[in-house]
């Protein structure tokens, strides 16, 4: 219990001085706690500069057109066959695709059988022929020299016949064309009179049908453009709604009238032929039928997404000093992806895209 005592005088001798001496730290700004660290500034950061995608306006020619494609076709063709024969086909002198001319020969049926004839009525006409000379050389009457002479004239006749037979097994090109297609037959095969053996198209009289969006636009005798691949060729309207139903009407009201032209017209197409030089494999290749309905050249030509619409104004956007700035624009022809500019924006002016 002494002890006790002993350390209860002791406290209460030092505690008053222990809290007198925070006291005075507490007055003088002292802590015993560690001080906080001031909250560090962010860097400063420096703002770049806002960069833009831009074309240069340019001058050239633009046009408004209407485009229809088809395919080019023969006015014409002829299918080929042996009218008054029948026989096997001894050659073929073509195939399929080749050019020929009037007259060049596209296939042979064999004559041998009708060389051999030929052969043995030439001798039959010889023998009539001496004949003739040998009554009249004998002092025959003139009724004997003339019922001699009609022999000649009969073998003469016949051996023309047999000539014809021989000159028509070859099958001829009636004109300048080429050969669109051969029948599936070969040398050696047999043919019969009226069946098609070859067929050829008149490569001079090329059309192309299309239907255009626009039918009112193509009236007949228009002038068009052809493109062919990356060629072009001039060609005119020769048939179109109004001009077919007026010849159809035509055709139908006349009796000892038909239709001619070889081509089997559609309603709501138009017809083009070519004007001048054909390129010589135009058969059967896609083609451009164009029809320029308005030319402006030399003009400043932007692309339609350039052209914006801002509080009911058409502007464009310019980068003038490293700014974006809008500038109103008047436009000229417009096609499906281009405008011509005709103020507003000069050649040179660098255009923002994006």
């Amino acid at each position: 219990m002494k002890n006790l005592k002993d350390i209860i005088k002791i406290l209460r001798r030092k505690v008053p001085c222990m809290l007198c001496a925070a006291a005075v730290m507490i007055s003088s700004g002292c802590y015993l706690l560690p001080d906080e660290e001031e909250a560090a500034l962010p860097p400063a950061v420096k703002a770049s500069e806002v960069s833009y995608t831009t074309v240069t306006a340019k001058r050239k020619d633009i046009e408004k057109k209407l485009t229809a494609t088809g395919t080019v076709t023969a006015e014409r063709q002829y299918d080929l066959s042996y009218e008054k024969q029948n026989g096997v086909i001894s050659e073929f002198y073509i195939r399929a695709g080749d050019h020929v001319a009037e007259g060049d020969p596209i296939c042979e049926i064999d004559t041998t059988d009708l060389d051999d004839q030929i052969a043995e009525k030439e001798l039959y006409l010889q023998k009539a022929r001496l004949n003739v000379d040998m009554i009249w050389e004998s002092g025959g009457t003139q009724a004997q020299i003339d019922s001699a002479y009609v022999d000649v004239q009969l073998i003469e006749r016949e051996l023309n016949k047999l000539k014809e037979n021989k000159e028509g097994a070859v099958l001829r090109s009636p004109i300048d064309g080429v050969v669109s297609q051969l029948a599936d037959v070969r040398a050696g095969d047999s043919v019969s009179s009226g069946q098609t053996v070859a067929t050829v198209i008149d490569t001079s009289a090329l059309y192309i049908a299309v239907q255009p969006d626009d039918l009112t636009k193509f009236p007949v005798d228009t002038k068009v453009q052809i493109r062919i691949n990356k060629d072009y060729y001039d060609g005119v309207v020769f048939m179109d709604p109004p001009t077919l139903a007026d010849y159809q009407a035509e055709v139908k009201a006349s009796h000892d009238k038909e239709d001619k032209t070889g081509i089997s017209y559609e309603a709501d197409t138009i017809y083009v032929r070519f004007e001048g030089d054909i390129p010589a494999d135009a058969l059967g290749q896609l083609a451009d039928v164009i029809l320029v309905l308005d030319k402006s050249e030399n003009a400043v030509v932007i692309s339609n997404n350039l052209i914006k619409k801002v509080d009911g104004e058409k502007v464009v956007y310019v980068l003038k000093n490293g700014e974006k700035v809008a500038v109103p624009v008047e436009i000229g022809l417009t096609t499906g992806s281009q405008s011509e500019i005709l103020s507003g924006v000069e050649e040179g002016d660098e255009l923002v895209l994006k």
